[in-house]
């Protein structure tokens, strides 16, 4: 006599499968929008980071006496259109800068007046070299350190010197 249908341990044995392969495929798909929204914050953040370095240069391109007067660590909001040496949000780091774009990042830039660093072997005393560096950083899920809300971030360094600087007009 042949017997139809299905046991209960076969039935089991399906069951058991779909949960693991219905468990690798949520596992996956989580890591992958993880992945996804830590590329996107990336790439804000990289933005973020060249605006900053923009600001900076053009500051140097436009004013060389007024940048060149900038030394230290400064916070760069969104609506910075140049770096202050006024207390502002487009001025001097005192012990920290907020969350100065989308309540999420936030835009550092030091400026390393006669830095050495940027002297290339055959360097003009007479020109003087600036080092700048702007640092973005940002919060997600990931970051549970109180000392350190900010637990990512993106660096970008250049060297600057008033060496045939443009003539204002």
């Amino acid at each position: 006599m042949k017997m139809k249908g299905q046991t209960i341990i076969e039935v089991v044995v399906a069951l058991g499968a779909g949960a693991i392969v219905l468990t690798a495929m949520t596992v996956i798909i989580l890591t992958s929008l993880k992945n996804s929204q830590q590329s996107s914050s990336q790439s804000l953040a990289t933005q973020y980071a060249q605006q900053g370095m923009d600001i900076a240069r053009q500051m140097k391109d436009n004013n060389w006496t007024a940048f060149n007067s900038l030394n230290g660590n400064y916070c760069v909001a969104s609506s910075c259109s140049e770096i202050s040496l006024q207390g502002t949000t487009c001025g001097p780091k005192g012990a920290s800068c907020s969350a100065n774009i989308d309540n999420k990042f936030v835009r550092e830039v030091t400026i390393s007046a006669g830095s050495t660093s940027c002297r290339p072997q055959n360097y003009n005393p007479s020109t003087t070299y600036s080092k700048i560096t702007t640092i973005v950083s940002w919060r997600d899920p990931q970051c549970t350190s109180v000392s350190n809300p900010y637990c990512h971030n993106v660096s970008l360094q250049s060297c600057v010197s008033n060496y045939n600087k443009r003539p204002a007009p």
